[in-house]
């Protein structure tokens, strides 16, 4: 690595260290209060209060990051650029692209870092948080789930097979109460399933004192159960209704990922789940997009305070974030596929920056 690529880097990083801090910082001072008021409600100790909010870290550094990546180009580069030093550079013989490396470098850092986090270490401490939360009130977490219901999908026609609906879910019994099944063929409702208790053994769902409700083109004829068990497949098990109820945040990239594709071919909820999983990539890389065009930037040749590059940054940050919800909003709603949605901003803004790029080089 060249000596001038060195010291662009050691310009950068105590910017972006800075605003790692100021930004995860500022993140976590709204969950800082809500768990002070809960500490206080449940007369906690200090020990609990910062275990929970060092669970939510991980959370709120992916989510910083990316600023911090536009900051520190604007703040590192742009000090560079007041005082001639990236002039000097590139009349030296530095080109562009060995100029702009470094805060490359950096940015798919923390592009590729972030992608990890969502992985592995979010999804950990984001129970971990709700797990000493609960264990704090001295609340057990709830054993009992009410109104559980769930749409099962043909895996090859996309096409509805199933609906279930419980009142309530007792998962110390491993029983549903108030069952509903609505049984589909080619859309169509073929069967209706009702019963007071739908119990697990370990191997399958059973149930008693129920009727079937079975419904033909020309007839229709409840069949009555009210002696012995009878064995259903739910294609659910008690734990898999206890993982249902954690949402998009709780689950890695893999986890979020067999989920949809088990319980969600087809349909709304599947667009609306991809969009979570698609933003599980597209808010780290961020961090590399807003690299990208901080960089020319930085490079102009014009004086600039540093508070006019903080200014600068949060106004790009919230065109990221004003993109990142219209794009979320229209891939949930059906209108743009949920990659295009998830990524609308980072493309948005790569074409901004590439464009910047073009006019800094000629």
């Amino acid at each position: 690595m060249k000596i001038l690529t060195k010291y662009i880097l050691k310009e950068i990083m105590g910017p972006l260290f800075f605003a790692l801090f100021a930004f995860t910082s500022m993140f976590s001072g709204v969950t800082f209060l809500s768990i002070l008021k809960h500490a206080e409600r449940y007369h906690l100790s200090f020990w609990y209060v910062l275990q929970m909010l060092f669970a939510r870290m991980p959370e709120y550094i992916v989510q910083a990051a990316p600023i911090a990546v536009l900051m520190a180009t604007l703040l590192g580069l742009g000090k560079l650029t007041s005082h001639s030093e990236t002039i000097a550079m590139r009349a030296g013989g530095l080109n562009y692209f060995r100029l702009v490396l470094p805060v490359i470098i950096i940015g798919t850092i923390v592009s590729v870092g972030g992608v990890l986090m969502n992985q592995y270490l979010v999804p950990l401490g984001l129970k971990a948080y709700y797990n000493v939360k609960s264990e704090a009130s001295k609340a057990e977490k709830s054993v009992v789930l009410y109104n559980f219901s769930k749409d099962f999908y043909d895996a090859e026609t996309g096409k509805i097979d199933k609906r279930i609906y419980a009142a309530r879910f007792d998962s110390r019994t491993q029983e549903l109460h108030q069952v509903t099944i609505e049984e589909f063929e080619d859309e169509k409702l073929i069967r209706v399933i009702t019963t007071e208790t739908m119990a697990w053994n370990g191997q399958g769902w059973f149930f008693r004192d129920g009727l079937i409700y079975q419904l033909g083109e020309e007839n229709f004829y409840p069949i009555t159960v009210n002696k012995g068990f009878v064995k259903y497949d739910l294609n659910i098990t008690p734990k898999e209704i206890d993982e249902d109820t954690d949402d998009a945040d709780r689950k890695s990239i893999t986890e979020l990922k067999e989920y949809i594709d088990k319980y969600f071919p087809k349909g709304s909820e599947r667009q609306r789940l991809l969009v979570d999983y698609h933003l599980k990539f597209a808010v780290p890389f961020a961090g590399l997009v807003l690299a990208w065009l901080g960089a020319p930037l930085a490079l102009r040749p014009q004086r600039r305070s540093n508070a006019a590059g903080f200014g600068l940054c949060i106004v790009f940050i919230l065109l990221w974030y004003s993109f990142m919800g219209i794009g979320s909003y229209m891939a949930r709603a059906g209108i743009i596929p949920p990659v295009v949605g998830a990524w609308l901003p980072n493309i948005l803004l790569s074409c901004y920056g590439i464009y910047l790029s073009v006019n800094v080089k000629s």
